[in-house]
């Protein structure tokens, strides 16, 4: 795009979407599905104005001929994911939540649109005070179930996990937690961490592999699903048995599962630096698709 003024292409503040947006939001989330999956499976099981004030909120911008072009959810001031066709947006919004004095925990989203709304939402205004704790770069990967590349049979013990296996799980969600953010969520919040771990046991959307003796080798969480697919987040290996081709064998039940419910795609982002769950992820068929990355935002 020729213009690359703030001023120039963003002429006003984002507004606050409404139900009578729902189908204009819905068409430019479904421009890049693979990436607002996330959008797309909040907006389908919520719509676009929260039941419970504060709860959520969606963001546009639209421009002279009502079309929209940049969109942004943010949850409970929790959670931030943006999408936007042009830089100037990220950066325009990340102007105007400082200006709001919104702060938020987690920044996620491509790089492309996190690095200009982060720039403008945390530098040049000493008063705020938002600083990161932690940057994540991260790379963001799709499997379709033409690409998938699975065995004749199943390779491993994956299933849903029970209610009663809550407290092996939790202690598996709490190491992961660990190594990936760096924090530990038992001195932070540990009754929300705990019932966050059990809500997605209740809702079947934690998988895990037990082997006869009861240990946990394996465990993956579905951290949204909608008509148009579902995100795998968690996926964690009990570090006894890494290096055992145990990850790659449980990843492919656990695709094959999702498939036979008939969901038509699996989306996930790992960290860059994980080399050996890349290497996993690429034998079992997914495809690199863009920079992803999460900031986690310092107290």
């Amino acid at each position: 795009m020729a213009v690359s003024h703030s001023e120039d292409l963003v002429p006003k503040p984002p507004q606050k979407l409404r139900n009578r947006h729902q189908r204009k939001l819905w068409d430019f989330l479904l421009e890049d599905v693979d990436a607002n999956l996330f959008c797309l499976s909040w907006l389908e099981s919520r719509g676009v104005e929260a039941q419970r004030p504060d709860h959520f909120t969606f963001w546009g911008w639209f421009n002279k001929r009502r079309q929209l072009q940049a969109a942004a959810l943010n949850v409970s001031d929790r959670l931030l994911m943006l999408d936007t066709r042009h830089r100037d947006f990220a950066r325009a919004y990340g102007h105007f939540l400082r200006n709001q004095r919104t702060r938020f925990r987690h920044i996620v989203s491509r790089r492309s649109h996190v690095e200009p709304f982060w720039q403008a939402y945390a530098h040049g205004d000493p008063d705020f005070g938002v600083r990161a704790r932690l940057i994540q770069h991260q790379r963001l990967y799709r499997l379709l179930p033409e690409n998938f590349h699975a065995p004749l049979k199943r390779q491993s013990g994956v299933r849903r996990v029970q209610l009663e296996e809550l407290d092996p799980i939790f202690l598996a969600s709490v190491k992961m937690h660990r190594e990936e953010t760096l924090e530990d969520p038992l001195r932070k919040d540990a009754s929300s961490f705990r019932r966050h771990v059990r809500y997605r046991i209740e809702n079947g959307r934690t998988f895990g592999w037990f082997d006869d003796h009861r240990r946990l080798l394996f465990k993956a969480d579905i951290s949204t699903q909608c008509s148009r697919g579902a995100q795998i987040s968690g996926v964690y290996t009990a570090p006894q048995f890494r290096n055992q081709g145990v990850a790659t064998r449980a990843m492919t039940d656990l695709c094959a599962t999702l498939f036979n419910e008939g969901l038509p795609r699996l989306t996930l982002y790992v960290n860059q630096t994980n080399e050996a769950a890349i290497r996993v992820y690429d034998k079992l068929g997914f495809v690199f698709l863009a920079p992803y990355q999460t900031i986690f935002v310092a107290d």
